[in-house]
Formats: structure tokens, sequence, C-alpha cells
């Protein structure tokens, strides 16, 4: 799934596999693979992101209620 918008930004952007890893200084085979597998650490993801002008945005699902408790401690 994010390989597939990976894929598109890099289109939109004129970059392929190769190009993507040597400004990622890793081998174009281990970029595939990323992309193949789908894995990635979060460190990697927000240098693919910077590269393609992008940002990581986490926020809550609305459809999930979530629950906070505190707990005390004396």
């Amino acid at each position: 799934m994010v390989s597939e918008i990976i894929k598109d930004l890099m289109k939109s952007k004129g970059l392929n596999n190769i190009q993507m890893a040597e400004l990622l200084g890793i081998k174009p085979q281990s970029f595939t693979n990323k992309l193949f597998r789908d894995s990635y650490t979060v460190d990697e993801l927000i240098k693919i992101l910077d590269i393609l002008d992008c940002k990581l945005v986490i926020q809550p699902n609305p459809e999930v209620t979530y629950t906070i408790s505190k707990k005390i401690i004396s």
C-alpha cells in the first residue's frame, strides 16, 4: 500500500528506482526490495518523503473510540 503511493509520487517527480536509491544512499536492489516488500523503517520513510517533498502525518482514526485513563501514583 505505502509502496504504491511512493511509486506514484516518484513518477510525478520523474524519479526512478536507481535515482531514488542514490538519493537515499543505498543500493538500487535494496530500494527495489523495500518497494516489493512494502517494508520501511520510520527513518527510511521520512527520508523518502523528504526527497519527494511530502510529510508523514499521523492522525487518529475517526471510526475508533479511544479511552485514556490516568493512574495516580502516590
